[in-house]
């Protein structure tokens, strides 16, 4: 969707060549005062339902009062977002979910194992539910991530990975996805959350295919006041996170 472009930031001076070369630039502009800042990776349209408490009830529900805690808060004091989410982003293509997390300041306070599937037209709605009756999945596996930042506020992160029979496949299906309004795929403990309040708006939404594997994650802010671009850094990493 954003066209690369050249970039200098005065943070480059500052990372290694090895950190610049995983570093997507074009997800981020540099405003009039010259301050850095992430560009929205929107997908679909509509406001923000969210009900005060949700994280706390979706959470348990979702959770059954069973599952893991992981990690602190981590990564440099006074890093900048950009650095985090590029340290972030690294760590995740590497499988090191707890310090991808940790990277970007934010910590797992819960989280039950991911659910396995064999198909994927039940778990879908839309378009995207007709493209899996044409084009049947060969595996589906969906986890819902509660993340919480330094200040106490909350937002949940859902990620599925879907194993088509081809790679065309799996590229059609991130076109589709990405496009407005044509549907999606469920997220883990979808009624419980929307019951509480938790909406996914695709207003901080990135979805990937890479060979066979589509992937698509989501973040949708639950108790308090996240940051946006926090948000946003939460989908970027996540969508890089390899099958569990």
């Amino acid at each position: 969707m954003y066209g690369r472009m050249p970039y200098y930031s005065p943070l480059l001076a500052k990372i290694g060549p090895a950190e610049q070369r995983g570093i997507f630039m074009p997800d981020f502009f540099t405003d009039k005062q010259g301050n850095v800042r992430p560009i929205n990776g929107k997908k679909g349209g509509g406001g923000m339902a969210v009900t005060a408490g949700a994280t706390a009830l979706a959470i348990a529900a979702y959770s059954g009062g069973a599952g893991v805690t992981s990690g602190g808060f981590g990564s440099i004091a006074g890093e900048s977002l950009f650095a985090r989410t590029s340290h972030a982003q690294q760590a995740a293509r590497k499988g090191q979910h707890d310090k991808a997390w940790q990277q970007l300041r934010l910590r797992i306070p819960r989280q039950r194992a991911p659910q396995r599937t064999l198909g994927c037209v039940v778990h879908s709605f839309g378009e995207v539910r007709e493209f899996f009756v044409r084009n049947p999945c060969r595996s589906l596996v969906r986890t819902l991530v509660p993340l919480e930042d330094e200040h106490g506020n909350s937002a949940v992160v859902s990620i599925a990975w879907v194993r088509m029979p081809t790679g065309r496949g799996a590229r059609a299906l991130e076109r589709l996805n990405h496009r407005q309004g044509t549907g999606d795929l469920t997220a883990l403990g979808q009624g419980a959350l929307t019951a509480r309040g938790v909406v996914f708006t695709g207003d901080h939404y990135r979805g990937d295919a890479r060979g066979k594997l589509f992937v698509r994650a989501e973040t949708a802010p639950a108790v308090g006041t996240m940051e946006p671009g926090l948000m946003e850094a939460a989908a970027k990493v996540a969508v890089l996170l390899p099958p569990p």
